[in-house]
């Protein structure tokens, strides 16, 4: 039984002409956009357990919020903790209030 060739052999078995592929990726980056509620802001995120993560959503659905609203407000309460006048706005571009 023989191995697969490796994604670097197949690559190197089948080359791209440079003019081809460069409409290609002017394409791809004009066609991505970014929401609008995502306009002007950062990511900020963490990897934890599983279990907590879970806990963490639960929490948030049983108080009627969108885990980023429930996020912000524990921001709010570590900047509050540690004397820091900046606030997280609470809202989510997901759901709508009505």
């Amino acid at each position: 039984m023989s191995a697969k060739p490796s994604l670097k052999a197949l690559a190197a078995a089948q080359p791209i002409r440079a003019e081809a592929a460069a409409p290609e990726v002017e394409d791809a980056a004009k066609s991505y956009r970014t929401a609008a509620t995502r306009s002007d802001t950062r990511q900020l995120s963490g990897h934890f357990p599983a279990d907590a993560v879970k806990a963490f959503r639960i929490l948030a659905a049983t108080n009627d919020m969108d885990v980023q609203e429930l996020l912000a407000e524990a921001i709010n309460m570590v900047f509050t903790r540690y004397g820091s006048p900046e606030r997280v706005e609470i809202t989510s571009g997901r759901r709508k209030r009505v």
